[in-house]
């Protein structure tokens, strides 16, 4: 705060709580006032005072047992961050919630540079694969280890046994040490001459940028929000995924609406990475690891508004799980996703394209593949599966694919008149029988403006 006037850090609470992300956030819009309200005081507010001045609670609050405050701060930092992805990137004051407490802190940017290609480059290059990082993670990467509170304390879990949590850990340090010696071998035959397709795409226009980018590269895997529900017949806990519910915002916000459903549901979150997504990211990781280049991959879950300023992002996986990136897609993008459709709408002519068909028989579905600029002049490619989440690997195998890049290119040159734009987006229909993909259709091309819509000034709120 001491290089922030007041006036100034409340100009932007108010374009927050106006914002796209908070506007419709009762209680996002509350908590990030309050912590606002106690950061001006210099005083750090405790668990208990946030429940009892924010979520209405008594003295009967166990921290312990009620995860609210944790879970309410947890996703106003995903909104924050999802934020500053996107239309507040160009804000000259940030708000931060720190992890491992409740203070919110206020912190003057400056003007992004391009990332010293020096820094970016390791001696013998450095591929790394970061799975679960921190206990947040790992917790919802094996559906349930105890999540750690803002002291390190780990939630209770209902239902929880000790037996349980150890096998978990063996599983996770397992998995781990599997994953690390994969990329070992990957590293070691990275030396290995490239064989002539695999150059192709690499020197096509739509890869080469990327390819040849002395940037570190995120390639992030889009996972799937999951809770916990207990079978009324049984008393089983399962787990559950509803196409629409994707945060624990969006749960908490139908579990308040419905509060009898309150007590069987949503005693934990996981998230699922689906196995089309995996594989489609080693399809990438072909293309793109070059010697001498550090290559990340992350969850969504796990990615930061700092990453998308600093690093090339590559992201393979669902629409719905965009996380941060969304924000900032969305200032480019000409489409909107609607999970109660499933469908698609394009915003410049009002149509709507819907998926045809049954997983289980003949189908066909929709994707999105995007390329455009990121906010410090990086470089970001979008690879989505369909609406129903199917069609991600023939998504990826297509835009791998000499013959189809070389159609793309040729289809945004005829609508540019022109070279290849840096930044263009591509609606692409996938047909498919039961659970192979069959065929991919480039249905239609769009080079994309830098930003879709100005950024908002300090004295009016962002745009809807």
């Amino acid at each position: 705060m001491t290089a922030i006037e007041p006036t100034e850090a409340r100009r932007h609470l108010e374009r927050l709580l106006a914002s796209e992300q908070l506007g419709k956030s009762e209680s996002g819009r509350k908590l990030l006032t309050y912590l606002f309200e106690r950061s001006l005081r210099e005083d750090a507010p405790k668990e208990t005072e946030i429940a009892f001045d924010v979520f209405g609670k008594d003295a009967s609050f166990n921290g312990a047992e009620d995860s609210v405050v944790r879970v309410g701060v947890r996703t106003l930092r995903q909104k924050l961050t999802e934020y500053y992805a996107g239309s507040g990137n160009g804000d000259q004051v940030h708000f931060a919630i720190p992890k491992g407490g409740y203070r919110l802190t206020l912190i003057k940017q400056q003007p992004s540079a391009a990332t010293d290609p020096a820094t970016a480059m390791t001696p013998q290059g450095d591929l790394s694969l970061s799975v679960g990082t921190n206990a947040n993670s790992a917790a919802k990467s094996l559906g349930g280890l105890p999540i750690p509170g803002p002291n390190g304390a780990a939630t209770p879990i209902p239902g929880g046994s000790r037996l349980w949590m150890w096998t978990a850990a063996i599983s996770l340090a397992l998995l781990v040490f599997s994953l690390s010696i994969n990329v070992r071998f990957w590293s070691t035959g990275r030396t290995v001459a490239v064989d002539a397709v695999t150059q192709r795409v690499r020197e096509s226009p739509v890869w080469a940028s990327m390819v040849n980018s002395s940037r570190p590269l995120i390639i992030v895997l889009g996972d799937l929000f999951m809770f916990t529900q207990t079978d009324p017949k049984t008393g089983h806990t399962l787990t559950v995924r509803d196409t629409e519910i994707n945060s624990s915002e969006q749960l908490r916000a139908i579990l308040a609406d419905n509060p009898l459903f309150a007590a069987d549901r949503g005693q934990r979150y996981v998230s699922m990475i689906q196995k089309s997504a995996a594989i489609g990211m080693f399809a990438v990781l072909r293309i793109v690891d070059t010697p001498g280049r550090r290559v990340d991959v992350e969850v969504r879950e796990d990615l930061q508004a700092d990453d998308i300023r600093r690093n090339d992002i590559i992201y393979v996986g669902p629409i719905v799980g965009l996380g941060p990136l969304a924000g900032y897609y969305q200032l480019h993008s000409r489409y909107r996703f609607d999970s109660a459709g499933p469908r698609l709408r394009d915003l410049n002519t009002q149509k709507v394209f819907v998926p045809e068909g049954g997983l289980a028989g003949q189908r066909m579905d929709y994707a999105l593949f995007a390329k455009f600029p990121g906010p410090a002049g990086n470089h970001i490619m979008i690879f989505t599966s369909g609406l129903r989440n199917a069609g991600l690997l023939q998504n990826v195998r297509a835009l791998t694919s000499p013959d189809v890049l070389a159609n793309l290119a040729a289809k945004v040159r005829a609508k540019t008149g022109g070279a290849l734009p840096d930044s263009f987006e591509a609606l692409i229909s996938v047909t498919g029988f039961g659970q192979t993909d069959l065929t991919t259709e480039i249905v239609a091309v769009d080079p994309l403006p830098a930003v879709r819509q100005q950024q908002p000034t300090d004295s009016s709120p962002p745009p809807k």
